[in-house]
């Protein structure tokens, strides 16, 4: 898996993930190390996330709790 973020004005690495994607692996490789730190960076960003399992189990979701997320309908 492939995971990258575009903002209005930045972008984040691509970040390339082998093998699986568990909620484990989506909060410690793509969450705490990418994500939060370019929210926090971008204050009223957004952060939008498709409907992916890893995405929407509590452990990912508990991690997020300080963003803004928009939902993804399905």
């Amino acid at each position: 898996m492939v995971w990258g973020a575009i903002a209005y004005n930045t972008w984040s690495p691509l970040v390339l993930i082998r093998g699986t994607t568990t909620a484990q692996r989506y909060v410690h490789d793509i969450l705490q190390p990418h994500v939060l730190p370019l929210m926090q960076w971008l204050p009223e960003a957004n952060f939008q996330q498709d409907n992916l399992r890893s995405h929407t189990v509590r452990m990912s979701q508990d991690c997020l709790c300080t963003v803004t997320i928009i939902p993804w309908p399905a």
